[in-house]
This record gives C-alpha cells, sequence and structure tokens, in this order.
C-alpha cells in the first residue's frame, strides 16, 4: 500500500523500518499517552510487521508507515486495527517521532487515512481513543475531521475521548 499528501508518503511497513520505529517507540515521551504494554524489541517489531502485512492483505487497511516526502524520513505510524485488538469497531491510531510533532503531519496522515478506508475500501466508520491529556492527538481526530462522540472506555482505560468518523458524512477538511 502507498499513499502519498503533499508532504507525506503513507506506505506498508518492512522489516527495514525496524532501527527507525524502535528509536520512536524509545523516544522519552512516547509512551506517554498508551497503555502499559511489553518494551519494543526487534522480534516484536519483526512479529508486527507479519502482522500488519498479513492484516493489510485480508482487509485492506493496517497501521502504515509514515515518511516525509523527498528525505524518506520515518516520522511515525498511521493507520487502522480492530479496537482493543478484537473489534467490531475499526479504530484509527498514530503516533509520530518527537520531532515530528506540530508540524501538521498527524493531520495529513490520519485525512489520507480516512480517505483511503471510506473510499476504495468503503469501510463504513471509524473511531479514534485518546486519553483526554493528550490534547495534540484528540486535535488531530477533530482536524481529520472527525467529530466527539463522548468519554469512554476501551483497554480497561474508562474516561477516554472518543471519536467518530462515518463514510456517510465524513468529508476532508478544507485545509490540512
Amino acid at each position: 500500500m502507498r499513499l502519498e499528501t503533499a508532504r507525506l508518503v503513507i506506505r506498508s511497513f518492512e522489516p527495514s523500518d525496524a532501527d527507525a520505529w524502535l528509536a520512536m517507540v524509545h523516544e522519552p515521551d512516547f509512551n506517554r499517552y498508551l497503555p502499559p504494554g511489553p518494551d519494543p524489541t526487534l522480534e516484536t517489531f519483526l512479529k508486527s510487521v507479519e502482522r500488519r502485512q498479513a492484516m493489510e492483505r485480508e482487509r485492506g487497511y493496517a497501521m502504515w508507515a509514515i515518511e516525509t516526502k523527498g528525505s524518506g524520513a520515518f516520522i511515525g505510524q498511521c493507520g487502522f486495527f480492530p479496537a482493543e485488538g478484537k473489534g467490531p469497531e475499526i479504530e484509527l491510531a498514530y503516533h509520530y517521532t518527537k520531532a515530528s510533532w506540530n508540524k501538521g503531519y498527524g493531520t495529513e496522515a490520519a485525512t489520507a487515512a480516512l480517505a483511503h478506508v471510506f473510499g476504495p475500501l468503503a469501510l463504513e466508520s471509524a473511531i479514534a481513543v485518546v486519553m483526554p491529556g493528550n490534547v495534540g492527538s484528540w486535535r488531530v481526530a477533530e482536524k481529520s475531521g472527525m467529530r466527539f462522540a463522548g468519554l469512554a472506555t476501551y483497554y480497561e482505560i474508562p474516561g477516554l475521548k472518543k471519536y467518530v468518523a462515518e463514510r456517510d458524512w465524513w468529508s476532508p477538511p478544507q485545509r490540512v
């Protein structure tokens, strides 16, 4: 899979992304707003690439690598997976290197990803769940055209902000 925006390339993950991905997930603030989990390793990354590639073949979506056009620098990941690992809701998630924060990349990639799953893949709806303190993340959801749907419990974490987008009414924002 490969999508391009004005400034980004959104593509399938490859094993060669390991070093850049591991550097991102080991940045000091990376896990600040994420549920606790095991420490990421090269082995867990390679297994996740296999799962993501299988999901993409089966469903047409997965978490994708994000790089800047021109330089090809890896700046993060954005994509979809069954919420809480089981569905039925499909969750949009995005994570970026700290150096790429506050540049509009999150909104640009999320908007392109939503357009892809609502367009060619004809997905009916998507959600995003965000810890209330993660202002940057809920701003990405809002700016990409998702609507706040209230507080909800996911991943055994109560009080998460839930955002929704539905194919019937979602449209890309006028300015990304």
